[in-house]
This record gives C-alpha cells, structure tokens and sequence, in this order.
C-alpha cells in the first residue's frame, strides 16, 4: 500500500512535468520539495520521479526527429523555439540534480548504499541526457544557488567523463553492505534486499555500456571497454531475462492524480479523440516494409499500434489532406508518403499543415509500452477503460537495446561476438519483451488469442531480417539492418533513437521531410530561453546545426 501511494505520489508529478507533445508548456513543479524542508527518504522519490519525466520528455523530442511520431514542421530550425526546452532544463537542474545533491551527503552518512547509488546513477543519465540533447551546458558551476547565479557551461566531454565516474561510484557502493535498503521508496526495483541491489548494479553498468557506446566515434578506447563490460557477469546476465530491465511502470489510475502512462493519458480520452499523430515511416516499417497482412509484416505491429477505424471510408480532401496532394517529386520510389493502407492513420514527416477533423482517426499507441488497446481489428474510437488502461513504462534499457549494441560495436569496431547472432538475439529479445507485456501489466485478456503473436510468426520475421543482413555486401549495408531493427524495437525510447540516428546515419531509409529544403537536421537542441535569456554567460545557438561532442559525422550527413 505505502508503494502504491509512492508511485501515486511519483505519477503526479511526472505527469506535471513529461507531457513531451507540450514541451513550452512544462513549468517547475510547485509541489516539489525544497532542499531545506524535506528528508531524504523524500528527497530519493522526488529525485526518482523527476529522473523519469527527463526520461520521458527526451524520448517525446528524439522520438519526433527520427520518424515515430509526428514532426509538424516545415524547417528543422522553425521546428521548435528555444521556450520549447524549458521544461526539461528546469526538471533536469532543479527537479534531479539539486535533489540527489543533498541526497546524497545524508545517504553516505547513513551508509544507505543502494540509495547513493540510485541518485548517482540518476544524475549520471540525466548528465548524459542534457549533454545528448544541448551539447555543452553548465555543469562544474552549475546548482550553486546564490554563490553563482550565471554559471559557465562545461565541455560535453568532460560531463560525460564525469557521468562515467559516477557510475563507476555508484557501482563500488553497491558492493557494500548498506546500513538499509529504501524498500518501497524504490520506484523501480522495490530494493529491499541483495536482490534488488544488484538490479541496480546491472542497471549502472548498463548505462556505462550505452556512454561509451555513444561516444565511441571519439573514444579510440571504446572496443576494450565494451569488451570488459559485455563480459560482466552482470550485463551477461541482463540479457538472459527481463526482470533486470531499467524501466518506470505506471499504474491504471485515472485522476487524483491521473497515474498512468502520459501517451495514453493524452489518447484515450472520454470524447473519442486521440491526441497525437504515429509517423508515417514508423508505421509503413512495421505494416508494409518486410510484407503485408499478419503473416508477413511485423508481429509487433498490433502490440505498437491501434487503428480506430480499419479501413479508408473516413478519408477524403478534409479529413486526410496528403490524399489530395501530389506525391512529393524530391521523394525515392520507395518511400512511404500519405499511408493507405488498411486504415492505418498517420502523417508524413515536417507535415505542418492544419489539423484537420480526424481526431476519431487516427492511428495511436497500442498496449506496449503505453498500456493502451491492443489492435484486433475493431476499428472502434479511443475512450476511458481500454486495453491496459495506461498501466504502462518507460523503457530506460532493455535486454534488447543491449543486443543491439553489442551487434552494432561488433560490426563498427570489431568487439567480441557475432553481429549477425546479436541481431537475431536484439530481434528475439524484443518480440519476447512486446509478447509478454500484457500479462505482465494485469492485461492478459486484452489480447485475443487468434492475434496474438506466435512463435511461427517471430521466427518468420527473424528469418526475413537475416536474409536481409546476409544479402548485404558492405558492413555499411550491414548496420543499416542493424539500426532498422533497434529503431523498431526502441518504441517507448526516442532518446537512444536520436542518438543511434546520429552516431551511425542508420537507418538510411528515413522518410524525407516534405519540404525539399527543410534546412540542416537537428544535430543538438537550442538552448532553453530560461537559460539564453537569464544566464549573462550564455551564448544561444545560431542554428540547430551545432553538433554534440561525440557526433564526429560530417554536416548533412542525415536528413
């Protein structure tokens, strides 16, 4: 019961903070507790919930740019204005780093092993998650309160080193004996004994894994260290079972707080109208690109996806514009544009005409990871109480990101392991995660037996995607296959997207924008306003073109 409340208590304040389709309109939390007042038991909940609407606002930003859900701009640069961002600046300085630095004094004091830990890990990816989305931003100077007021930015590089660091810190606490376990106060892991410690421990050394990874284009040590960490009796672990995956649940409550997962709480309203746009290319990649029907195409597709209407009797000039346009001349034969296929509603990317009437339409988030409908054809409007009620997570790292980058190290630098073998291991992982999401979440009968996935159809996919990797000729073509299926099975995860996108060009098949000439994609974010206007130090971006530390790519090298 105490859990629940906690959870309750987490869900409130992250649904205040990680509406990511609303970015300018995120405030900081009234309702957090100040350094002065709270206590630390208080401080690592706060600290938790924070952590996971910088989680979840990240993935709403990168989830848009590589084609999952709805990019409504004509131009990168216009894309989004620098009050855009002021939501998870302010979540990331004030929401987790001021409180797991207070945090932690108390907790080492105390010998509270697991919750030191938890907030250097938590600070650790949220360090990381800034420096991803901003490239250098203040750090060293920064949360000094009135000792500093314009604090210099810090180098990206040495805020990750020091990300690193931290990790490395949090896993050496986790190997002493705590004083105390936080128990219920543990959102994630509920560690109440050596167990969950070492969940915690995997999770560290899974986030040390996905920093070298992303910086591996400037890390001329990067193969020895994912060497040692992918042989960590840990990490071989986490690959082997679900239960050391780092996610958020959230529950089925509706209001007081409304507790449940954010893309469904936006979705599944009682008038029917389903908020958001899927992505054309998202859809088209499971429904069309490996064949049509349920034999052919992706098995996740139903699990990802819920159709309101299963046909195209809806669509004309009013309801569907692009059914009336012309195809765009700048795009490849191949590429996807104004999906019509089996009533599967979407919108092409940099789309940025009005919204029309098809809010009873549209495509939206199925059963995983939203805990929204799971789609067996009833082609009926989004409303309360349906398929798994919004129970769902935030997918932090899963067993199968982990395949993938292990298959993607192998393949780009030559790390231990067969590519090919850690696909097929990414693919499987994946599907075994989406097959046996419902149960896990309470929500077994929300899919019909006669839909759901088989083993007959995961092993039908596998195969298609490994002729697909054995029929390529160069190891560019390689890792294009490679990427395709992580960025399919990054659903839920936008942030890792958005780095994989720029780290390696893959996949290379991406929807263009609309525009033929929409400018120079996003390599980094502007700097929020809240920062730009108010820091004298500040210098606010000219373009979105500047590139992180570790994007060592040339310019135009993605679209």
């Amino acid at each position: 019961m105490k859990r629940n409340k906690l959870i309750i208590f987490a869900i409130a304040l992250i649904t205040l903070g990680s509406c990511t389709k609303k970015l300018d309109e995120l405030l900081v939390n009234p309702n957090t507790p100040s350094v002065e007042t709270a206590d630390a038991g208080l401080f690592l909940v706060t600290a938790q919930l924070n952590y996971t609407s910088v989680v979840s606002q990240s993935t709403g930003i990168g989830r848009a740019v590589t084609r999952q859900t709805n990019f409504g701009a004509q131009t990168y640069r216009n894309a989004y204005s620098a009050q855009s961002f002021d939501g998870i600046w302010n979540t990331a300085y004030t929401g987790v780093f001021k409180h797991v630095n207070a945090l932690i004094p108390t907790a080492t004091t105390n010998k509270q092993w697991v919750n030191t830990a938890m907030a250097k890990i938590m600070k650790a990816h949220t360090m990381m998650i800034m420096v991803d989305l901003f490239g250098d931003i203040p750090f060293t100077e920064a949360n000094l309160g009135t000792d500093n007021t314009n604090p210099a930015i810090s180098k990206g590089a040495d805020i990750y080193k020091a990300a690193i660091a931290l990790l490395d810190d949090a896993i050496l606490d986790l190997a002493k004996t705590p004083g105390s376990y936080p128990g219920t106060s543990d959102l994630f892991f509920n560690a109440s004994n050596a167990t969950g410690r070492t969940q915690w421990a995997t999770a560290a050394k899974l986030l040390k894994l996905r920093a070298i990874n992303t910086t591996r284009l400037v890390d001329a040590g990067a193969k020895d260290k994912i060497n040692a960490l992918i042989a960590d009796p840990d990490v071989v672990a986490s690959v082997t079972t679900t239960a050391r995956d780092f996610e958020f649940k959230y529950s089925t409550k509706q209001s007081n707080p409304d507790s449940r997962h954010p893309d469904y709480a936006s979705n599944y309203q009682p008038t029917g109208q389903a908020a958001d746009y899927i992505q054309t290319h998202f859809a088209w990649s499971l429904v069309v690109e490996k064949g049509t029907g349920d034999l052919n195409n992706d098995p996740r597709t139903r699990y990802y996806l819920y159709r309101q209407v299963i046909n195209y009797s809806k669509r004309d000039e009013n309801t569907m514009s692009c059914s009336v346009q012309t195809r765009p001349p700048h795009y490849t034969a191949s590429m996807p544009f104004c999906f019509t296929i089996s009533g599967y509603w979407t919108r092409d990317h940099g789309d940025a005409s009005g919204i029309p009437p098809d809010g009873n339409y549209r495509t939206t988030y199925g059963i995983y990871p939203a805990g929204g409908e799971f789609d067996a054809n009833q082609g009926t409007q989004v409303s309360l109480n349906r398929g798994g009620n919004g129970a769902g997570i935030e997918p932090i790292w899963q067993s199968a990101y982990t395949e993938f980058v292990k298959a993607e190290c192998a393949l780009t630098i030559g790390t231990n392991g067969n590519a090919r073998t850690l696909l097929e291991n990414g693919v499987r992982r994946s599907m075994a995660k989406v097959q046996g999401f419902a149960a896990t979440i309470g929500a077994a009968g929300a899919v019909p037996a006669s839909f759901a996935m088989t083993q007959a159809r995961i092993d039908g996919y596998v195969t298609k995607v490994l002729a697909l990797y054995d029929a390529a000729t160069t190891d560019a073509d390689r890792l294009n296959v490679i990427a395709k299926e992580y960025y399919l099975a990054l659903w839920g995860n936008g942030m890792e997207l958005y780095n994989l996108y720029r780290r390696t060009g893959k996949p290379d098949n991406f929807q263009f924008m609309i525009n033929p000439n929409p400018g120079s994609f996003i390599r980094s974010m502007y700097y929020p306003a809240n920062y730009a206007n108010l820091n004298k130090n500040a210098v606010q971006k000219s373009d979105v073109n500047v590139q992180v530390f570790w994007d060592t790519n040339p310019p135009g090298f993605i679209k």
